[in-house]
């Protein structure tokens, strides 16, 4: 780090009383009597100066300030998340900076004075995917991680590309009609964004060692299918055994939800499970004999809808690879009511005694 530089947020004055605008709603309040924090915040927003030259720089502007207390005050102020590298960009081929400007400029919200946007965007570009599913969520999930800059997305699926898919899945048209779904998916991440690599992979995932074979290597696994019934505790089993992480959402009636599993740190989906039969237990035996009235499954999954849960999925699989902030879905169901105002929820498990992967696992 060379030259440090204010990140783009709002700086006011009240009285003797700096106030930076952090966040939209977080302000810090940070005592000026002398006025030589706003003088240095000044300096610091314009990101000319290097960490030597800052002294010299306040002192053309009246202010008279030794290099340890620049030091410190850079210290503080870079614990307060609002320094960034000036420089942190320039690492990226020019290329790069033009086509990722808006998700470096996303990544300032995290960057430090040791750490940069162009750094986070690096772990994203160098990132390995396993994507389960090229459907309404799949679809929508890979253009997020596309746009984002993935290195490379392991995409599955075995389904074809009907006229139904094309009211909410945008990565096909109607040329794509009858293909396979990740072929032609991967011939839309081809033409948009030739720096992420797609390995399609046209099969039904039945068995755990298949999953695992597609997972070895990859940093995150994003689940956006439902079937076989089992698959989420397949794939919660080779995530344990591989030690990534394992992101997964889905639509019922009329509620969005998101969830992820972080080996060894959380409680991991077969924890839910059995954390349920114990909870189904405890019903009433007229709630436990069973549906009286069974409807066929239908897909209410409108673009829309599709979009904004794949957009939530791809932002908690993109916390487990870059390590901005921790993962708000960890065993946590983060939910959306869409006919009930747009309500949201969240609601935690614990881990189960008789969970035999936790259990090795602490």
């Amino acid at each position: 780090m060379e030259r440090p530089r204010l990140k783009s947020i709002i700086v006011q004055r009240a009285g003797s009383q700096v106030i930076i605008c952090r966040r939209a709603l977080e302000r810090v309040y940070l005592d000026d009597p002398t006025g030589s924090v706003a003088t240095l915040l000044q300096v610091l927003a314009e990101g000319r100066h290097t960490v030597g030259e800052l002294p010299g720089a306040l002192s053309e502007r009246g202010v008279s300030v030794s290099d340890a207390e620049v030091s410190a005050a850079l210290a503080h102020l870079d614990g307060l998340e609002v320094l960034a590298d000036a420089d942190g960009d320039d690492r990226l081929d020019e290329d790069v900076r033009r086509r990722h400007q808006s998700n470096l400029r996303f990544y300032d919200l995290f960057a430090s004075l040791h750490r940069s946007s162009a750094d986070i965007h690096t772990a994203v570009a160098r990132a390995r995917v396993l994507l389960v599913g090229a459907g309404g969520l799949g679809s929508g999930v890979l253009q997020a991680l596309a746009g984002l800059g993935v290195g490379e997305i392991v995409l599955v699926d075995d389904d074809i590309v009907e006229v139904k898919n094309l009211a909410r899945q945008f990565v096909y048209g109607l040329a794509a009609l009858g293909r396979p779904k990740v072929l032609a998916a991967s011939d839309w991440v081809a033409g948009y964004s030739p720096g992420t690599r797609v390995t399609p992979v046209n099969r039904r995932i039945t068995d755990v060692q298949s999953i695992q074979d597609l997972a070895t290597g990859c940093d995150v696994v994003v689940c956006a299918a439902d079937s076989p019934p089992d698959l989420h505790l397949m794939i919660n089993e080779v995530c344990f055994a591989l030690g990534i992480p394992f992101v997964a959402g889905g639509l019922a009636y009329s509620t969005l939800s998101y969830w992820s599993v972080w080996p060894g740190r959380t409680p991991c989906r077969q924890c839910l499970e059995l954390n349920r039969a114990d909870e189904a237990a405890e019903l009433p035996a007229e709630l436990r004999d069973g549906v009286f009235i069974d409807p066929p499954r239908v897909n209410r999954a409108t673009g829309p809808v599709a979009q904004i849960l794949s957009g939530l999925m791809a932002m908690e699989a993109m916390r487990y690879v870059t390590h901005t902030d921790p993962p708000v879905a960890a065993a946590a169901y983060n939910v959306i009511e869409l006919a009930d105002g747009m309500t949201t929820s969240r609601s935690s498990w614990s881990r189960h005694p008789k969970c035999l992967l936790c259990d090795g696992a602490g």
